[in-house]
């Protein structure tokens, strides 16, 4: 994969460099007095990394891995924004700056599901706080926090501990409940989307046996979101930085 969307990444982080004067030289890296800052894609990891070093008397010391984000061939201009968000606010906490995003706004809105189409993972994320509204100031939340929506985020410490919640708790109503939401995200989404319903549930089962049994036992009504669950499962176990990002 050719690193097209690096300059997608450095804009979406520049605002942050540019107030913490930090400044690019001729190798690419930017350096202000106190940290110097590398943004690099890994070709063979397929992901792009962020590494930092402290200055110490105008000289970096040994770079350190500080983030990584995985970014193969799928991945869009919105996903590149989604690195530079998630870079930025590592490399906030790293210089100990507080955030300066307002608190929840009332000028935030809520998803809402474009009609006409699949539905795609706001519409899914409507669908969600429509079935779990106690997450719906959570959203807003996590808006005013780093201005976009980084779904992954959003839904490790939403949609997935309420499936781990429901299936726990094994009431008929509620998985019902649960697997239409689930289903019609796998059905009726776009590929994001059917995504992210797959990775959910296989984050919510990996851990728990019983809670994989009642969770394969809720998805025998639609025998491929069962078997793209299963298939999946032994996948996010192998990546670790995908279920470090999912598994809270």
């Amino acid at each position: 994969m050719d690193n097209r969307y690096y300059d997608n990444v450095i804009a979406e982080m520049q605002p942050f460099l540019d107030e913490q004067n930090f400044k690019k030289n001729k190798d690419g890296i930017f350096l202000n007095d106190k940290k110097a800052v590398k943004i690099d894609y890994d070709e063979t990891r397929q992901m792009y990394v962020l590494s930092t070093a402290d200055i110490n008397e105008g000289t970096a010391w040994e770079y350190t891995m500080a983030s990584s984000f995985l970014f193969d061939d799928t991945q869009t201009e919105k996903d590149a924004e989604s690195v530079g968000i998630d870079f930025t606010e590592t490399l906030r906490k790293s210089l100990g700056i507080k955030n300066k995003r307002p608190a929840v706004s009332g000028d935030i809105d809520l998803p809402t599901a474009q009609k006409g189409s699949a539905l795609n993972v706001a519409g899914f994320t409507k669908k969600v706080l429509d079935v779990f509204p106690q997450y719906k100031d959570t959203y807003k939340e996590h808006i005013a926090k780093y201005g976009n929506f980084l779904y992954m985020n959003f839904f490790s410490y939403t949609l997935i501990p309420q499936i781990i919640a429901v299936l726990t708790e094994n009431n008929k109503k509620t998985v019902k409940k649960l697997f239409e939401l689930l289903e019609a995200g796998y059905i009726q989404g776009d590929k994001d989307t059917a995504n992210i319903v797959v990775a959910s549930l296989a984050a919510a089962i990996i851990k728990d046996g019983s809670i994989k049994d009642t969770a394969l036992s809720m998805l025998e009504n639609n025998s491929h979101l069962k078997g793209s669950v299963e298939a999946f499962v032994p996948v996010l176990s192998s990546n670790k930085k995908l279920s470090s990002a999912l598994i809270k």
